[in-house]
């Protein structure tokens, strides 16, 4: 899992270095008219700027959230590749914004699309993609969380 997770964490941050060069604040670029844009934002909270000025406060809760999540992977099993990949991109989602966090104190985002009224970065993506693919891959019972779930054994 951890190639997958240091391939996931580099995308991301290429990506936001790169748009951070190119761009400046609040600037936008039309990538497919009217559907996909490019809009440098930086933020300093988390969704939708909730907790915004609680640096620390955020810095500790996504640190929390993703060792809860590498212990959740930890004690899963079976190890499928497809379990793996749903919780390396939400690790890395975590990280990719955990990094920008510490070094600028705030995450850039970019992503701005017309059905989403906020703009966010790829980073966001895998966290909700990797959430989504958790859940169908859990309540289908391709995986388990020991300690979680029952025992069938006993």
């Amino acid at each position: 899992m951890i190639p997958l997770v240091t391939f996931f964490v580099v995308i991301d941050l290429i990506t936001k270095r790169w748009i951070d060069s190119v761009l400046t604040i609040n600037e936008r670029i039309e990538v497919i008219d009217g559907l996909l844009g490019f809009q440098l934002y930086y933020n300093a909270g988390a969704t939708m700027g909730l907790l915004e000025g609680y640096t620390g406060l955020l810095l500790f809760l996504q640190t929390g959230i993703i060792l809860l999540l590498i212990y959740g992977y930890i004690r899963a099993t079976p190890k499928r590749f497809a379990m793996q990949v749903a919780f390396s991109l939400l690790i890395s989602g975590g990280i990719g914004n955990l990094v920008d966090r510490i070094q600028y104190g705030h995450v850039i985002d970019f992503l701005s699309v017309k059905w989403s009224s906020g703009i966010f970065n790829v980073a966001d993506m895998f966290i909700r993609y990797g959430f989504i693919l958790i859940v169908i891959l859990y309540f289908m019972k391709k995986f388990t969380i020991q300690g979680l779930d029952e025992d069938p054994n006993q």
